[in-house]
């Protein structure tokens, strides 16, 4: 069988090297899939935000809750000219999007898409392009952050 595969062909033809090249590559994209989403985003303790869009429009914004109980969130948008309502769960410093209407949402993916926490996380509902995210709250500048100015 290894023959039909051809396999015994490629052990001929490579060599110690080739094969330690070819385990490097795959332990570091492996482990780039990992590391990425740590690298690219900074860990702040500051306070979160879950945001919720349609159609690349702002339709609600909430604290990220820290609290112990499932906290339900109920938040209004529309979509066709229709109004609908939507459930945010929080629990923990998590966010989930409760199953949405099945006349503008045939399939729960946006449900099943489960828990999300980080900035580079998202929960996605493609029929009405609603997009839940998490954003870290911004800061105002105050003097204080100023090192320096000059005129």
């Amino acid at each position: 069988m290894i023959k039909k595969l051809g396999l015994d062909k490629v052990n001929k033809i490579m060599t110690v090297a080739d094969r330690v090249v070819v385990v490097l590559v795959i332990l570091i994209s492996l482990s780039m899939i990992v590391l990425t989403p740590k690298v690219i985003t900074k860990e702040v303790d500051a306070a979160k935000e879950v945001v919720v869009t349609t159609d690349n429009e702002e339709v609600y914004r909430h604290e990220l809750l820290e609290t112990e109980e499932l906290e339900r969130i109920e938040f209004d948008f529309s979509f066709e000219g229709e109004q609908y309502q939507g459930v945010l769960k929080m629990k923990d410093g998590e966010v989930r999007l409760d199953r949405l209407n099945k006349e503008i949402s045939p399939l729960p993916i946006h449900h099943d898409m489960g828990w999300i926490s980080q900035p580079y996380q998202i929960i996605v509902s493609m029929p009405i392009k609603m997009v839940v995210t998490v954003e870290a709250v911004q800061e105002t500048e105050t003097e204080q952050d100023i090192d320096v100015m000059t005129f």
